[in-house]
């Protein structure tokens, strides 16, 4: 998959939320939807599952070298 290059002449969007404070109307909220992804319990448990799975091995990987390493800086530093 090839890269788009930007060209001088196109524009750059700054991607924000606009919020008018003090708005005085914020629309009917019973009529907002709520902005929550409805997931079969099964399946949630099954994600949290792989998550903590996921977790736990990289952190299990990672901790040892990164513990090492600042132990052994930590005892250079007490040398000098």
């Amino acid at each position: 998959m090839s890269e788009r290059v930007r060209g001088p002449e196109d524009t750059i969007y700054d991607l924000v939320d606009v919020v008018e404070e003090g708005d005085p109307n914020p629309g009917d909220l019973s009529v907002r939807k709520p902005k929550i992804a409805l997931v079969n319990p099964n399946l949630q448990e099954e994600m949290l599952k792989k998550v903590e799975e996921t977790t736990e091995r990289l952190v299990r990987e990672l901790f040892p070298a990164i513990a090492e390493r600042i132990i052994r800086e930590e005892i250079e530093r007490l040398k000098q």
